[in-house]
């Protein structure tokens, strides 16, 4: 762990200095007393989540010459992220360092991925293009929008894919459906964001014949672990440091599992340190032969994503409901906390929101940002709520589908996902 950047949080940002108030530490972090330090979740921070900026960097964020991203993703909480340009590059090293060893994959290989949001219009561009890499947008993946993509990765050439799960499995079935012509140019594949099941990944190894491997990581303080040739997940201790503990907050024993936390070893802009992932699993000692001598990390439970799905039988991916509340937050200076989006039944949904202040117009700029527009049209009704509670895995998904398993086995008992 990066002991200076730790001393340099308590010591800087109030936020920090508070939480410690009470509590005599030894800022040397001799064995034991790391531990001392008061745990974070995501909940101390909704709608406040600058409230984790060093003053050192002050002058830089008004400057607007920090990196600054929004996280939503799967469990729905709204979160403002920065990073210093230097601190970002550094926590990417060890990354990078193991695709190339690993996977021959280097910085300057061209890539395909894609993005939720780039710009604040319903009609979001398809595609853009950045240094050597080419981005599809997520609003609107129908089958000829994703018909379309195909071709252009076709055209593009490249070496790698960078996936979410739920993407992953639309080109499969694309692929598949069209007896499309495989991307030869293509060597690697990385899965990252959501619950990599081993069905998909030998579904994407038999469609793109190449090498597949799955990376776990989060905006707030980028890789925690990566998958080496050998199956292992291997915790990125140059970038984290990871914690297994249980409710009470106290470690667990090797192999025993409990929730996720993490410490950045780089992020000094905002420092997050002993903060709860979501996500729950075990760590075992290095006993892999691929040379990363990290300590191997079990996911239990990751990032799982439904699906949108249509009357006519046809499943859209609900990254088109996360970009619109990602629209609303840009617009109404980041007043959604925590929002989570149910169909009940084809045609209509429940939006939960927990909001920083009410505002009537947000439920219109939530309609008015979906950018699939035969969605538009549907019967949306909004609720707003004090706090968003976790599923029994610990996490509260973003998007719940209470249809998806009826339609898919026909004819079977009726179920309800989540």
């Amino acid at each position: 762990m990066n002991k200076q950047l730790i001393r340099q949080a308590y010591r800087e940002v109030p936020f920090f200095m508070r939480k410690i108030e009470d509590i005599e530490i030894d800022w040397e972090l001799p064995e034991g007393e790391f531990e001392k330090i008061p745990l974070l979740s995501k909940e101390e921070i909704l709608g406040d989540s600058l409230c984790l900026l060093s003053p050192r960097y002050l002058s830089k964020f008004y400057r607007k010459e920090l990196m600054q991203a929004n996280t939503s993703g799967s469990t729905g909480k709204c979160l403002e992220i920065c990073w210093s340009f230097e601190d970002c590059r550094r926590s990417l090293y060890s990354l990078w360092y193991y695709r190339k060893k690993y996977y021959g994959i280097y910085t300057w290989d061209k890539r395909c991925q894609f993005y939720t949001i780039s710009r604040l219009a319903p009609e979001e561009e398809g595609k853009r293009y950045r240094n050597n890499s080419l981005e599809f947008s997520k609003n609107d993946l129908s089958e000829e929008r994703l018909l379309e993509i195909y071709r252009e990765m076709e055209g593009y050439q490249p070496v790698w894919l960078l996936l979410q799960p739920s993407i992953a499995e639309l080109l499969c079935f694309i692929k598949k459906k069209y007896s499309l012509p495989d991307l030869e140019s293509v060597r690697y594949i990385e899965m990252t964001g959501e619950l990599f099941t081993d069905e998909l990944r030998r579904e994407l190894q038999e469609q793109f014949q190449c090498q597949v491997a799955n990376q776990y990581g989060m905006n707030e303080v980028n890789s925690i672990a990566y998958e080496c040739p050998e199956g292992n997940f291997h915790c990125m201790e140059d970038n984290v440091f990871v914690e297994i503990l249980d409710d009470d907050g106290q470690p667990l024993s090797e192999g025993e599992c409990g929730d996720i936390y993490v410490t950045t070893c780089h992020n000094q802009v905002m420092p997050f340190i002993r903060y709860k992932t979501g996500d729950k699993g075990s760590v075992e000692c290095n006993t892999c032969s691929c040379g990363n001598k990290g300590r191997i990390l079990h996911l239990r439970e990751g990032r799982d994503n439904d699906w949108i799905l249509t009357r006519d039988g046809r499943k859209i991916n609900a990254y088109v409901f996360m970009r619109a509340i990602e629209a609303v937050n840009a617009l109404t200076d980041h007043c959604i906390i925590q929002c989570q989006v149910i169909q009940n039944d084809y045609e209509a949904f429940e939006i939960r929101l927990v909001l920083d202040e009410p505002l009537e117009e947000v439920p219109r700029l939530f309609v008015e940002n979906i950018g699939q527009m035969e969605l538009r049209n549907a019967d949306y009704q909004f609720f707003v709520c004090d706090g968003l509670m976790p599923e029994e895995t610990g996490k509260r998904r973003f998007f719940l589908n209470k249809i998806l398993n009826e339609c898919i086995n026909r004819g079977g008992d009726e179920q309800e996902t989540g």
